[in-house]
């Protein structure tokens, strides 16, 4: 007889649902409900949109169990070279020019890390560390620049929400149903066998990378849109911000499966849940949001690899018990 294949919830699935719970109706309840204004929720969407955008991008290399902490000064770099180059060349350059200089910054980082089999954590600190300095070299002599006025329409409503519910869609069917993502879920599950097994695991690294830094380069053009042009504190911290976005909504350091899509949305509006509900009940200074969100952190990771570790272990009795059934079954047909 066919046994039917039960749906199975684990505790590391529902933990990232249940944080997000917890702390929108503490913010909720604490700040008399001015946190679920109308203004307000417009307000945790708008400055949700780029971390959720790279965030997802970044997904893809979390996945494989590494880390991109480059990305905010890829941001900075990218936006610094587009708006140059659309001020100089033509308004429309603005998004091509986005687009293929952060998918290159990414690629070449990924191809470092991937052909060099040198460490995404020390490959990315110092690309943070470099970049960060050509950046403000540029910039002293370009200074900064506010783009075209014609692009400004970017940040319109009617373009900028249906784009960035597009670029989700998209992202989500790549990283749960194409080869892309179960190649990268399965480099983090395990490296040597996802290679054993025919995985490109050389050029799924580069291709991990540079999908990071596609989204980093769409992210640009939101902040560019947004802020009207480039400044002097342009990604500065941002990779922080994302970083904290992902692992927050429950995705481990070592990827694997334990990277779904939807733990980045979760984690980017808890994040800024956070920010935003200690401001309207007057804890919005930074030693406190930040206090808090790294406990939050810790508390949410800790949950979850526990969370994590029972679930393999519940996982494996029933496998175990499906194994004796199966040999007692083969011995009573040879009995026979």
């Amino acid at each position: 007889m066919m046994k039917m294949k039960k749906i199975r919830i684990s505790l590391q699935d529902v933990v990232p649902f249940a944080a997000f719970i917890i702390i929108f109706s503490f913010f909720a309840i604490t700040s008399k409900g001015s946190v679920l204004s109308a203004f307000n929720l417009s307000i945790l969407l708008d400055q949700s949109v780029m971390t959720i955008i790279v965030g997802c991008g970044a997904l893809f290399v979390v996945a494989q169990g590494s880390i991109d902490l480059s990305v905010g000064v890829n941001l900075a770099f990218t936006s610094v070279v587009a708006t140059w180059a659309a001020n100089a060349a033509g308004d429309w350059l603005l998004i091509p020019v986005a687009l293929i200089v952060g998918t290159l910054v990414g690629a070449f980082t990924g191809t470092v890390v991937s052909r060099f089999k040198v460490p995404s954590f020390m490959v990315t600190i110092a690309m943070l560390i470099g970049m960060r300095g050509i950046v403000n070299y540029i910039q002293s002599f370009i200074s900064t620049q506010a783009i075209p006025e014609s692009m400004m329409i970017l940040s319109e409503p009617y373009v900028k929400y249906p784009a960035f519910l597009l670029i989700i869609i998209v992202l989500a069917y790549v990283f749960e149903f194409t080869k892309v993502g179960k190649y990268c879920k399965a480099i983090g599950e395990n490296e040597t066998t996802a290679r054993f097994v025919g995985v490109p695991v050389t050029f799924m690294k580069i291709v991990a990378f540079a999908i990071c830094g596609l989204t980093v380069g769409l992210g640009s053009l939101f902040s560019l849109s947004s802020n009207g042009g480039t400044s002097q504190q342009i990604g500065l911290f941002f990779e922080m911000k994302v970083a904290m976005a992902i692992f927050f909504g429950g995705v481990l350091v070592t990827g694997g499966t334990s990277a779904k899509l939807y733990k980045v949305l979760l984690g980017s509006f808890s994040i800024t849940i956070i920010v935003n509900g200690l401001n309207h009940i007057g804890l919005s200074q930074t030693q406190y949001s930040q206090s808090i969100q790294g406990i939050l952190l810790l508390l949410i990771l800790g949950v979850t690899i526990l969370a994590s570790k029972k679930s393999r272990k519940s996982a494996q009795l029933p496998d175990e018990a499906e194994a004796i059934d199966e040999q007692a079954e083969e011995k009573t047909a040879h009995l026979k």
